[in-house]
């Protein structure tokens, strides 16, 4: 059997027949939504969160041209329309009949580094990109799907800690529940309205090992009215040289994979992972306030995660003269067990023995965009009006003499962007990115057009 096959065999399928067990208990009659149509019934608040307010995963057909743009060592917390200095991004949905939908994404982008500050790994040398791309057949419980897309897997504003949809899109096999509905079953009752992704992917830019894999889990329910609590793993896995045995994979996803503990060596060691839980609670007036966070474990103690980088944020919004106006306050720190415990040393956040680059997709960070080693107190605005959006974003904050992106000292940076719609289908935008620490200066502008198809 392939390593492929074995992989797919041996964590999709019993994942997936477990999942789509409990999804098929809910009601056949609703037939699975569209990720990028709004679930207005679901319970799930489709305004909130980074994924559709500062950063766009999963676009409406349509073109971006766009010119300028930060570059691969700046941080994107505010996710550029095409990414980085420059280029085309294109979208176009082939076919939507149930239960197959395809969707065509192309694009060409310039990406560098200033070579101001130290990145984490230097750009792919690649310009096109297939971002956007999928294949899906539907089915009452969910979809199985082939797709080059990116994910956002937590509450945060700033970023997530774990799978950010800051970082390149990730050539990806799975099986997913795109819609929060509730399982009517009274075994199941109690998840309320949840979805899910379980994935297999391949990451690109790594020499050390080449061609290693990426497996994600998640889980998102609302078991009570207001409160949503999420769980995610990612796991990096096999790679050429390394053991892609079906045992290996086994170990990994048992938490097996520390070496000198159940016979683990630096040759057979399966990887490195990383798992936590997100949380967002909403109260008030139509659930105006929120309070949100995440933990991520960046090693493993006793089969749970450990070593934890940490967020936490509130959030507020109001109704002013017909516009809608976002508010947050947001603290991370990407220090390894610094929050929690003080105990671990630096050096440890998104980075392996194994995988000598990282924790990385073609040379940038999967996890939070601010990169290992940082504490960021973070402040923002989004104001959305009829016909146009301003985003800003304030961050202070200290980066250690291990940092991946900063030098050692204080940080600072703001990201902004503002775009307007000219018509139903036209619409102009910017954005600014502005970040500074004890050695460097770094601005970017971009400007972009928009076509809806």
């Amino acid at each position: 059997m392939s390593r492929i096959a074995v992989l797919i065999t041996s964590l999709l399928v019993p994942a997936v027949v477990l999942l789509s067990s409990i999804a098929h208990a809910a009601d056949d009659n609703n037939a699975p939504q569209r990720a990028d149509q709004p679930a207005a019934a679901s319970g799930f608040d489709a305004q909130s969160g980074r994924s559709t307010e500062l950063t766009d995963l999963v676009r409406a057909d349509g073109a971006v041209v766009a010119v300028g743009g930060p570059a691969v060592d700046m941080p994107w917390l505010l996710s550029p329309p095409v990414r980085g200095s420059g280029g085309y991004q294109g979208l176009q949905t082939l076919v939507d009949q149930p239960p197959l939908r395809l969707r065509l994404g192309a694009g060409w982008a310039q990406v560098s580094a200033t070579r101001d500050a130290p990145p984490f790994q230097a750009p792919s040398a690649r310009r096109w990109n297939l971002d956007g791309t999928e294949l899906a057949w539907r089915h009452p419980a969910g979809e199985w799907y082939a797709s080059v897309q990116r994910r956002n897997w937590g509450p945060g504003w700033t970023g997530s800690l774990i799978l950010d949809g800051a970082a390149p899109p990730l050539a990806a096999i799975g099986w997913r529940r795109p819609q929060p509905l509730a399982s009517p079953s009274p075994w199941w009752r109690w998840l309320g309205p949840w979805t899910t992704d379980v994935f297999v992917g391949r990451l690109t830019g790594h020499q050390q090992p080449e061609r290693p894999n990426l497996i994600g889990m998640r889980l998102q329910l609302q078991p009570f009215e207001g409160l949503q609590l999420g769980l995610a793993r990612a796991l990096q896995w096999g790679g050429r040289g390394r053991d892609e045995s079906p045992q290996s994979l086994l170990h990994g996803l048992l938490g097996k994979d520390n070496r000198g503990t159940s016979g683990i060596t630096a040759e057979n060691e399966p990887g490195n992972q990383l798992g936590g839980f997100d949380w967002r609670w909403q109260w008030g007036d139509g659930r105006r306030f929120a309070f949100y966070g995440q933990l991520v474990g960046e090693d493993e103690n006793g089969y749970l995660p450990s070593a934890y980088i940490v967020q936490a944020g509130l959030e507020a919004r109001w109704v002013l003269r017909g516009a809608m106006l976002r508010g947050f306050a947001e603290w991370t720190d990407l220090s390894a067990g610094h929050a929690l415990s003080g105990r671990r040393p630096p050096g440890i956040t998104y980075r392996s023995a194994v995988y000598q680059q990282g924790y990385t997709q073609d040379g940038m960070l999967l996890g939070h965009p601010a990169g290992g080693d940082v504490t960021l107190a973070s402040a923002g605005l989004v104001l959305q009006a009829a016909a146009g959006r301003l985003v800003m974003v304030a961050s202070h904050g200290h980066a250690l003499p291990t940092s991946q992106r900063f030098a050692q000292g204080s940080i600072s940076g703001f990201n902004a962007s503002a775009q307007v719609d000219l018509d139903l289908r036209q619409q102009l935008g910017a954005g600014l990115w502005w970040w500074r620490d004890a050695v460097v200066t770094q601005q970017a502008l971009q400007g972009w057009w928009r076509l809806r198809f």
